[in-house]
């Protein structure tokens, strides 16, 4: 599912879902990644719920496409109950020990009220299915996801609680970092991943090197290094990333 398309191969006519009319039903537009040839028409036009574009099984996304796996679910979640620092400050905290008498589903046939997104997939999948200009929550997206379409909105660089979309740099197992890089626009930003715990970040490092090839995802409170374009953010938890394959 997304948010928008574009209207012509060369992506340079954009089409928001809610600016969709009737007569657009039948046509065929195409995936925000400009490498993925996914034939994509808009849905539930007609219906109480938003109306979104969704690739055909016939000609779906290629893979390794970050619009494959963003089959965000719009009407499941709370959008006003959802606050992006908090959410990401969240992601930080280790996770409790789950008891039995907390796990869904055993008991009960009532309704479940709608829940604000709050794992790093979620999040990342809400940015993708919108525009980079558009809002969620009053948020703009392109302030929550750092990637090639938001890079413009960084010129000075990138401060504060961000979701990156990086590619594998080099680690050193001397100072338990990983390096990691955003290439948006032919210009470089470089993003160090640092580890207190010497066990997260070996298995951190063992994760991110076997899947060196795929986009990574960091969610964290990034500061400046002192080298230029070169920023940090600690790792406190497995929760803060994630591997788009």
């Amino acid at each position: 599912m997304a948010m928008y398309v574009f209207k012509d191969a060369a992506r340079e006519h954009k089409l928001l879902a809610r600016d969709a009319l009737r007569q657009d039903k039948s046509i065929r537009f195409y995936c925000p990644n400009k490498d993925c040839d996914a034939h994509m028409y808009v849905r539930n036009l007609d219906g109480v719920s938003k109306a979104y574009f969704a690739a055909i099984k016939s000609h779906t996304h290629v893979k390794g496409c970050p619009y494959r796996t963003s089959g965000f679910q719009h009407d499941l979640y709370d959008e006003n109950g959802f606050d992006f620092e908090n959410a990401l400050f969240s992601l930080t905290m280790p996770s409790k020990p789950q008891s039995k008498s907390e796990i869904p589903g055993e008991h009960g046939t009532g309704e479940v009220a709608p829940k604000p997104i709050h794992t790093i997939r979620q999040i990342y999948s809400m940015c993708k299915s919108y525009d980079s200009s558009d809002l969620y929550n009053g948020k703009i997206i392109g302030q929550m996801l750092l990637d090639e379409r938001s890079a413009y909105m960084y010129p000075k660089g990138v401060f504060g609680w961000r979701l990156i979309e990086l590619k594998y740099r080099y680690y050193s197992s001397d100072r338990n970092e990983i390096a990691l890089v955003c290439l948006p626009n032919g210009k470089e930003y470089t993003f160090i991943v640092k580890f207190s715990d010497e066990r997260l970040f070996k298995e951190i490092r063992k994760s991110i090197y076997e899947n060196r090839n795929h986009l990574i995802i960091v969610a964290g409170e990034w500061n400046s290094s002192g080298k230029y374009n070169t920023f940090f953010t600690e790792i406190k938890s497995k929760k803060q990333l994630t591997i788009v394959k």
